[in-house]
């Protein structure tokens, strides 16, 4: 059975010179070895299996006891963790709810005002257009005057005269 683990490696200083660079043959046996730029992807062959192999007690490497009481210290701190978290997470809730609440408000008062602008400019239309119809109307009852204008004129020469022969 042959499984394969993606590992990524981070890309090395540019002053650095790489292992894989001097022996590029050494990582390629244990698995394939990808160059994207100045990243290096490596993907181990057997990768279960060797972590099983450098792990047996054969190797030499004792793992230690884990101590009860760090465990339960770890638990106790996971828990403590666990609750801080639920309380953030119940408080930016409320954030959201509250922002929400606030937007939902700030859309219904622009909404608002863009119907009142709206019903302002309707009245303002209306207003103009009987205004116009007025003048309309004035300048129609208007067209006499000049006339009236010229007998007017006619009727001061005419006073004038009859004022000239009686001195």
């Amino acid at each position: 059975m042959t499984e394969e683990t993606a590992v990524e490696v981070i890309p090395p200083r540019p002053d650095a010179v790489s292992a894989v660079e001097e022996q590029p043959g050494t990582l390629q046996s244990e698995g394939t070895v990808r160059w994207d730029g100045r990243l290096t992807h490596f993907v181990a062959n057997n990768l279960e299996q060797q972590i099983r192999l450098s792990a047996s007690t054969d190797s030499g490497c004792v793992i230690p006891a884990v101590d009860p009481g760090a465990l339960q210290d770890l638990a106790a701190l996971a828990v403590q963790m666990a609750a801080q978290v639920d309380e953030l997470l119940r408080s930016v809730h409320g954030a959201l709810q509250a922002l929400t609440a606030l937007s939902v408000g700030c859309i219904q008062t622009y909404r608002d005002g863009v119907e009142g602008l709206g019903e302002a400019v309707d009245t303002s239309i209306r207003s103009m257009y009987t205004l116009m119809a007025r003048c309309e109307e004035l300048d129609k009852e208007m067209q006499p005057v000049p006339a009236l204008a010229g007998r007017i004129r006619d009727m001061k020469s005419a006073l004038e005269r009859l004022e000239g022969l009686c001195k």
